[in-house]
């Protein structure tokens, strides 16, 4: 009496499940892992972000000259991009007592006759970040601590850069981080950067570490 050999194996069904599970799980893989590497990114550019600070705020006083922050967006191959920079702002006298020139309180560096004696190293800064609180945030440089002058302002319009522009407050310059997807922006308080009117030091508090902190809620 023959017995009938049966045939063991996968049928196209079975193959076309197998082959929608393992797409899945590559497909949340690699969102995982892309979803990493943006927020590495943006951690990254906030330490960044806090060294041009701090160089800003020694340039101003080594050279007694005003330094500023400056934001800019250029439109390139593949989107736009923002960058963030400190610039050493030229006085309107050999003596170094208009500071900074006249040109510089609405131009930038290179435009209508602002000139920049020196500028930092760019920042990229990612799309998930919002920077635009620090656009014009100055050092004068003019003043020793408790000196009539704080050494550091923030603008009050345009790119001015004046003795008379009030002290950054705490809470103000707060940076905004997207946790949503650039198609559905959801834009949270990430990071404050405090900065001493008096002194011109700068510091970073993480709002997921201190959510009460002044500008975090």
């Amino acid at each position: 009496m023959r017995t009938r050999r049966t045939q063991s194996g996968m049928t196209l069904i079975e193959i076309m499940v197998v082959v929608a599970i393992l797409g899945l799980f590559a497909t949340l893989a690699v969102a995982g892992i892309q979803g990493m590497m943006d927020r590495q990114r943006v951690s990254s550019a906030q330490r960044e972000l806090l060294m041009v600070a701090q160089e800003a705020r020694q340039k101003a006083r080594s050279t007694l000259q005003p330094v500023r922050l400056s934001v800019t967006t250029t439109v390139e191959p593949g989107g736009s991009v923002t960058r963030l920079r400190w610039e050493a702002l030229a006085c309107s006298n050999a003596w170094g007592s208009v500071c900074p020139m006249t040109n510089c309180e609405s131009n930038a560096c290179g435009a209508s006759g602002c000139t920049c004696t020196e500028t930092g190293t760019p920042v990229v800064v990612p799309r998930g970040l919002d920077v635009t609180p620090l656009d014009g945030l100055c050092w004068l440089g003019t003043q020793e601590p408790g000196g009539a002058t704080p050494p550091a302002v923030v603008r009050t319009g345009g790119r001015a850069c004046l003795p008379g522009s009030p002290r950054p407050t705490d809470g103000q310059l707060v940076l905004k981080r997207n946790r949503g997807s650039l198609q559905s922006p959801q834009w949270h308080n990430d990071t404050v950067m405090v900065v001493d009117g008096l002194t011109g030091a700068v510091r970073s508090v993480d709002c997921g570490k201190t959510p009460l902190a002044p500008g975090c809620t």
